[in-house]
């Protein structure tokens, strides 16, 4: 049977397994002798008690009667013993890359550069394998200190532009909150912003594959966008033209037909001010329109001439009524 490790557990729990090692995973679960199977070495020091019913809610099936769920807790404890060892080395793992939260000393074998824009500024990172990644205002990207020869993975939160560097022995993942996006070397923009229940994949050259935590993964190529729902979880996918999306690399700003309640969030973020919309009624107003390198009291003063609001700007607070 094959060795049975943290790598292995996290993709069978997030349903990526081959058939053939969801097999052996599933032969793993359900025999009492799984302790040669075990990859020993990647478990120690972690205190399985503490967090056994956590474990139990992030393994348990969702959408199964109450009996199914009765069963599956009675195989889950009863190899819990030693299983444990193994899930709660994953826990820690899941925890960390969906929701920034983590403990250093339960994740021995990787170490993460943890590279961070505030509201109001961008940066350009140049990885180990020649990947050029421009970071968006107010993101986050987690990238391993050292990738294996195998993979290449980041964790993104917030928006960024990718030139990755082609090998396709070492296939470049972005893992986000709810989707994992696949690639060997292309150039595309990802977008997904914690408060925001999109994730927005653009692709300008090459091929992606985009594979949401629950649903039928797709693939990309150049000049297409995919959106995907977290609260309905389904992907929509359009022909678009690339280059807008990616503007803002260059500190272009582009607005296609957005509401003034979504404009509003992206200049908070580009101009790192607190936007007030005082009219209901002005948030659903719509607006289209194309600035290199503005500033945003000319902004808003061509804003509020073709909107028809008016707007009052101190230095840090924007107020439109």
């Amino acid at each position: 049977m094959q060795k049975i490790g943290p790598q292995l557990l996290k993709k069978f729990f997030k349903g990526q397994c081959t058939p053939l090692e969801k097999e052996h995973v599933e032969q793993w679960l359900a025999s009492d002798e799984y302790d040669e199977s075990v990859d020993g070495n990647d478990f120690k020091g972690m205190d399985k008690e503490i967090i056994k019913d956590q474990m139990w809610e992030e393994i348990k099936p969702k959408e199964e009667s109450i009996e199914k769920h009765s069963s599956f807790r009675r195989q889950f404890l009863k190899v819990a013993a030693s299983v444990l060892i193994i899930m709660v080395s994953v826990y820690p793992l899941h925890k960390f890359l969906f929701t920034g939260s983590h403990n250093r000393d339960s994740i021995t074998s990787v170490r993460y550069e943890v590279i961070q824009t505030m509201r109001g500024e961008k940066r350009k990172i140049t990885l180990q394998d020649g990947t050029v990644i421009h970071l968006n205002a107010n993101s986050e990207l987690r990238v391993s200190t050292h990738f294996s020869d195998t993979s290449r993975t980041v964790y993104l939160y917030g928006e960024a532009h990718l030139q990755v560097t082609r090998d396709e022995s070492r296939p470049f993942t972005i893992v986000t909150k709810h989707t994992s996006i696949r690639v060997l070397g292309t150039v595309f923009n990802v977008r997904v912003y914690p408060d925001e229940e999109l994730t927005t994949v653009v692709v300008s050259e090459g091929k992606v594959r985009l594979s949401p935590d629950e649903g039928i993964p797709i693939v990309l190529t150049e000049n297409q966008l995919a959106v995907y729902s977290s609260n309905d979880r389904k992907i929509s996918r359009k022909n678009v033209y690339a280059a807008a999306y990616m503007a803002w690399k260059d500190n272009q700003l582009v607005f296609r037909d957005q509401s003034l309640k979504e404009i509003a969030t992206i200049l908070e973020r580009w101009y790192d001010v607190q936007v007030e919309i005082k009219t209901p009624a002005l948030e659903e107003h719509r607006f289209t329109g194309i600035y290199k390198n503005v500033e945003l009291p000319g902004l808003m003063k061509d804003m509020s001439k073709a909107m028809q609001f008016e707007y009052q700007l101190d230095r840090d607070r924007l107020i439109i009524y």
